[in-house]
């Protein structure tokens, strides 16, 4: 049964006209490590063919050379933005040789942190700075905690959207529904562990030298019984240092001081590895607990796009909030593009309803409440008995269940208005008889493989999908990757500051207050 105030808030809206006038703008950033035929992850440099890492706008990379990052514009329609994926698909496996994709969150196995090449951009001040943010993850975290891939999925309304509850929304209007969709996705996060968790085991190279309480499986893994996301555990992609900036997305001037001093904030343990490195070269952007705004290890984060030399933070402040960007999801290791068309659907459902439901703001209570929520869910997901906390008493996870999907199921029928097909789309990603994370776990049991086997025979399962179809025309990723090369070369012949310098100038653009 769903609650009587959410019924009233979607009659609200319903009545407002909202879902015939919606319009939603939604992008995916996927991540993928690639990959020899053998399983281990590539030496080699990130394929021509694909342009320049650095001004190619449909791929890139994220930490590691070989760590690729697909980046959709956005789209209208869920099923627009999942074909234009699977194209972006087709055409990187037409450009990788005899790689493979590696279709999984955790990543595969690793013989020393040597094995991975940091990312390299050239020459320009730009390049430089993205490779220095890399040089001191790599100090701060190592590299193989930075190697974990996940989707990215971007989500925002069209100002109509917000003229029909509103006659004429401000960008403080528009920043407030946004930070309120934000409290309710941390409130809601179990929701889409219990969905999209894939990575409930690790091969034991992931934690080389880190403690960790995981289980042995098998000789060569690491695992908990019923746990749904170590990616969104405390050994996945995570710092627990950051818990002290005490963010709760309650107000976006808040949230931005808190961040810019994260940044300014110097901590001791990254202090002491140094900003230079014997060379006298930068190996850290800053000694904060964050180098930059980028390193906010959250499941969620306001967004607001510009110029690449513009401070996140500083664009926020002035123009606030464009969008907001969802990071907390597993690759769905079943799916080629790691992430389904119903899949989107379903996420636009989550959001929709974080958007239109009441959200006061978050108390220092409510954070540790979401914050243990957070590590029950991680761990012990897949447990019939477990409880989380909901306004200070323990409730079980099959009420709270029942509750959210008759939540959805109202809203997939109001938002059949806006676009049909999303009741359908619910029912089939809630009817779904086991979870991602416990499909896993069932199939390497019965394969009798290791984490790492599995890995590889399901990874090639999916690239074959896109064997059959290498012979389609890519002229319009091609011509982007040829343009990409074109421009790295004029920004490397314009770059004339000392890279020491400009990364001093760089950290004076951060603003703490307007």
């Amino acid at each position: 049964m769903a609650s009587l105030i959410f019924q009233d808030s979607l009659k609200q809206f319903q009545a407002s006209g909202f879902f015939q006038s919606l319009e939603i703008k939604r992008g995916i950033e996927r991540e993928s490590l690639r990959i020899d035929r053998a399983g281990a992850i590539s030496q080699a440099t990130h394929p021509e063919k694909l342009g320049s890492p650095l001004t190619n706008k449909d791929i890139t990379t994220d930490f590691a050379e070989a760590l690729v990052e697909l980046v959709t514009p956005t789209f209208d329609s869920a099923e627009g933005l999942f074909n234009h994926l699977s194209d972006l698909h087709h055409f990187l496996y037409a450009s990788m040789g005899d790689e493979l994709l590696w279709n999984f969150s955790m990543p595969c196995a690793f013989g020393s942190e040597s094995d991975i090449r940091l990312a390299e951009y050239g020459n320009s001040n730009t390049g430089m700075l993205k490779h220095i943010y890399r040089k001191g993850l790599r100090l701060r975290y190592g590299s193989i905690m930075q190697c974990v891939s996940g989707i990215h999925f971007n989500f925002s309304l069209s100002p109509e959207s917000w003229r029909a509850i509103s006659s004429s929304p401000s960008q403080a209007f528009i920043d407030a529904k946004y930070l309120g969709l934000i409290r309710n996705v941390k409130r809601n996060f179990w929701f889409l562990l219990e969905h999209f968790g894939a990575s409930p085991i690790a091969n034991k190279s992931y934690l080389l030298d880190r403690s960790h309480a995981l289980e042995q499986y098998g000789e060569t893994d690491l695992f908990l019984p019923s746990a749904t996301s170590l990616r969104m555990s405390e050994v996945g992609y995570q710092s627990a240092i950051q818990n002290t900036l005490g963010i709760r997305y309650n107000d976006l001037g808040e949230f931005i001081n808190a961040v810019v001093r994260g940044i300014n904030t110097p901590y001791d343990k990254f202090k002491a590895l140094g900003l230079l490195d014997e060379q006298g070269m930068p190996q850290q952007i800053s000694a904060g607990i964050l180098q930059i705004e980028n390193e906010l290890y959250d499941i969620i984060r306001p967004k607001r796009t510009g110029a690449s030399t513009s401070r996140p933070s500083n664009l926020l402040r002035r123009h606030g909030i464009e969008y907001i960007e969802l990071r907390g999801l597993d690759v769905n290791p079943f799916i080629p593009e790691g992430i389904s068309a119903t899949n989107i659907k379903l996420l636009d459902l989550f959001l929709m309803h974080a958007l239109i439901s009441d959200s006061p703001y978050i108390s220092e209570q409510e954070i540790i409440e979401i914050r243990t929520n957070h590590s029950t869910m991680v761990e012990r997901g897949r447990s019939k008995d477990v409880q989380l906390i909901k306004a200070g008493s323990l409730s079980n996870i099959a009420d709270l269940r029942n509750i959210f999907h008759a939540e959805l199921g109202m809203l997939a029928e109001a938002m059949d208005a806006y676009s049909p097909g999303y009741s359908r789309a619910l029912s089939e990603e809630l009817s779904r008889e086991e979870s991602l994370s416990q499909r896993i776990m069932d199939e390497i049991e019965e394969r009798n493989m290791s984490f790492q086997e599995y890995g590889l025979w399901q990874s090639k399962e999916m690239a074959g999908t896109y064997d059959k179809k290498l012979g389609q025309d890519f002229l319009k990723f091609t011509k982007s990757a040829d343009q990409s090369i074109k421009d790295l070369k004029k920004l490397e012949e314009s770059t004339s500051v000392d890279i020491n310098k400009y990364v001093e100038l760089y950290n004076s653009k951060l603003k703490e207050k307007e």
